[in-house]
């Protein structure tokens, strides 16, 4: 895959906030489709746990079903997520969860990251396996 570029995009997101205050502390949840190319082939669907600091800023922790190919081999893996965010962007990091493969992805393991200008819906990632 010399040359291809690794793209995500946010196809979906649906937020709703548990407890806290407005513009201050308050913590809730995402659920979020993505949708890979490049070295991840593929659509995943995410949820994550939201807690903000004040304002926009703040961190998160989740997990995605990722469904498609890795590297050309296809199944299924759990990725594990974590963000952090603020006004200008979002910055995030996922690994593979070991054990949790499918198919020609029973072994698969890596990990990645990705940088997202706030208000953005698509980005570049790395990957490595």
């Amino acid at each position: 895959m010399l040359g291809a570029m690794n793209k995500f995009e946010c196809t979906a997101w649906d937020e709703s906030v548990y407890a806290g205050a407005e513009g201050g502390a308050r913590i809730g949840d995402a659920r979020m489709t993505f949708r890979y190319s490049g070295i991840l082939d593929g659509e995943s669907k995410s949820a994550g746990l939201l807690a903000y600091t004040t304002g926009n800023t703040g961190t998160s922790t989740g997990a995605e079903v990722f469904t498609g190919t890795i590297d050309g081999k296809a199944g299924t893996v759990i990725l594990r997520t974590t963000t952090t965010f603020d006004e200008e962007k979002v910055s995030g990091t996922f690994e593979v969860v070991p054990g949790t493969g499918t198919g020609d992805l029973a072994d698969a393991k890596g990990h990645g990251g990705y940088e997202l200008a706030m208000g953005s819906m698509s980005t570049e990632y790395t990957f490595t396996s």
